[in-house]
């Protein structure tokens, strides 16, 4: 299915069918999903979320009254039973108590999202991948104005603000709608967040709704005084873009001398002022040979969280599209991302769902696993959780915000305007045609469609838009999906041939022609056996067999720390005749 932006109407047509070549996975289970199950206790969930004259639902209730010191006697012995139910629940678990109060009972966001996902489970069921009543979280380009013009924005952000971005208090009564829907999690972005004329009234009223508060930012405004700002007016993450660890890289990419050192300074100046800080970076195929030493880097910088951003063809990266990943590059990116993420040292996040279903490949059955985006857990547990809200969460956990109040299923889908906050409230646009599609991973093109880790995946929504123009397509950047993106690229095919051509100057009988004496010999020799190296890998890394990718070094002869995927072995390749 499709919605085209024009009439939004859904347009459903036949879906190119593949083989399937991943391997059924046995069903992880928990007995609470038979218990939500029940039609009662989807009656029970209703009526806890359902909102009194006061505002807030039962369940808020139990646990802004669980243990609450500030209680007076009457409300204490109302809620007497119940909190020794609780107490009673937490002694058998072995959960401490205080630590429950800290992150759960009495943490705003925390219950914010019990009671969604109560409500949704009530409304809609246990369904897989879990449908929301509202989004879990909500990444807002509150301004389009930035002071960088990075070549891969993909909101195509200037030195100026829309002409019609919303005003201040259109901006507060969209957190209303969105706090009495139970969204748990806004992420501001730009643009350049820090920029906005508007942005600490706006922080004070997500303070006052209790949102947990996100700043995506390019760190060059983090001045210790702005820092310890945010902190006051409740800012738990802040998240610095760098390109890459080498300054002048990194400020080419961004456009401005200097940027580079700003920023870093602005991750210390964030992490000296007790902000939970991380570092994110867009790799692309020229740097992805590096994210061992980005996260080292980013871990001695003292980050808690490093996150890499799926590199997305839109917006300026329209212009870029080439640097782009292969499939191959891609997966032993996912696979050391991974090693990271059981390592421990720092939390590992990615936009790329894959990362998801690399968590199950390469990781253990009681290993760390990805819940999402930003979500991370241990065991067969949290292997359960993913099934319902892992991989792409676009349009079905997850939405965006333009400034001038436009609201897409993702940052990365500028293109398909599913509503207008002007027009309709929050929870209209969120009952959209386009994020019912979004929520359905059965009605999915090429491999994402039969793939065995779809709901812990379920493939780039944002990708398979912007490189086949249709938003429930396979995404090509899989390598499950390899066919697509050899199609997709075949204009390059030509290129790729000249790598293995024989370079001007060179006779197979004279040598090199420049009167070097080097026998052609000895490099026909080595071609060969690179070629059928190469030729090897890339059957490894487009077959669709992700085990045998892992053995990608081993198999070629090649150590997989020397070898990222099949360009880097066609370049090593047109570097045997290269001329000095």
């Amino acid at each position: 299915m499709y919605i085209g932006r024009t009439n939004q109407k859904v347009m459903t047509y036949a879906r190119p069918q593949v083989q399937k070549v991943t391997v059924t996975l046995p069903k992880a289970h928990h007995p609470l999903e038979d218990i939500l199950s029940k039609p009662a206790v989807r009656k029970a969930l209703l009526w806890m979320t359902r909102r009194g004259p006061d505002g807030k639902c039962f369940l808020e209730r139990l646990c802004e009254n669980y243990d609450n010191p500030n209680a007076d006697f009457w409300t204490r012995l109302k809620w007497y039973w119940s909190n020794k139910a609780i107490d009673l629940a937490l002694k058998k678990a072995g959960l401490d108590k205080e630590t429950m109060k800290k992150h759960l009972f009495h943490h705003t966001p925390t219950v914010k999202s019990l009671a969604l996902t109560a409500k949704s489970i009530g409304t809609y069921g246990l369904t897989v991948p879990q449908r929301f009543t509202a989004p879990l979280f909500v990444v807002w380009n509150i301004t389009q104005v930035c002071n960088l013009s990075c070549k891969h924005c993909y909101q195509d952000a200037k030195h100026k603000p829309m002409p019609d971005e919303l005003t201040t208090e259109e901006k507060l009564d969209l957190l209303d709608q969105m706090a009495d829907e139970y969204v748990p999690f806004v992420a501001f972005a730009g643009g350049e967040p820090l920029v906005a004329k508007d942005l600490w009234p706006v922080l004070e009223h997500c303070k006052k709704r209790g949102f947990h508060v996100t700043i995506a930012t390019n760190g060059m405004l983090l001045t210790p005084e702005m820092c310890a700002r945010l902190k006051e007016v409740g800012v738990k993450y802040i998240e610095v873009s760098i390109d890459s660890i080498n300054p002048e890289e990194h400020d080419e990419f961004r456009g401005l001398k200097g940027a580079w050192e700003r920023s870093i300074q602005g991750i210390r100046n964030a992490v000296a002022a007790g902000i939970r800080t991380g570092m994110a970076t867009c790799f692309t195929r020229e740097t992805v040979h590096t994210v061992d030493e980005v996260v080292k880097f980013a871990i001695d910088l003292g980050c808690s969280t490093f996150a890499h951003f799926n590199f997305i063809p839109v917006g300026r990266g329209k212009e870029i599209m080439h640097h782009d990943l292969t499939p191959g590059q891609r997966e032993l990116l996912m696979r050391k991302l991974q090693r990271h993420l059981a390592e421990g040292k720092i939390s590992i996040i990615s936009t790329a769902p894959q990362f998801g279903r690399s968590c199950i490949i390469y990781g253990s059955e009681e290993g760390v696993f990805a819940t999402g985006h930003a979500g991370k857990g241990e065991g067969k547990k949290t292997l359960v959780l993913s099934r319902y809200i892992g991989g792409c969460g676009a349009g079905r956990c997850y939405c965006s915000i333009q400034p001038n109040g436009i609201i897409n299923a993702c940052v990365y889908i500028p293109s398909e305007e599913v509503g207008d906050i002007r027009r309709q409230s929050f929870k209209e646009i969120w009952e959209s045609a386009l994020f019912s599609v979004l929520s359905d991973r059965e009605d999915r093109g090429d491999h994402c469609g039969v793939c065995d880790y779809r709901h812990y995946c379920g493939g780039c929504r944002a990708r398979s838009l912007a490189y086949t123009g249709d938003i429930q397509a396979g995404d090509p950047g899989c390598v499950y999906n390899a066919h697509e993106w050899i199609e997709l690229t075949a204009g390059a095919d030509s290129v790729m041939a000249s790598h293995f051509a024989m370079p001007s100057g060179f006779s197979l009988s004279a040598g090199c022609g420049n009167g070097c004496g080097t026998s052609v010999q000895t490099p026909l020799v080595q071609l060969k056996g690179l070629r059928q190296q190469a030729e090897q890998l890339a059957q490894i890394v487009t077959s669709g067999v992700v085990q045998a990718a892992v053995r990608a070094g081993e198999i070629s002869g090649v150590p997989e720390e020397e070898v990222r995927d099949f360009d880097e072995v066609v370049d090593r390749l047109s570097s045997l005749f290269t001329k000095n």
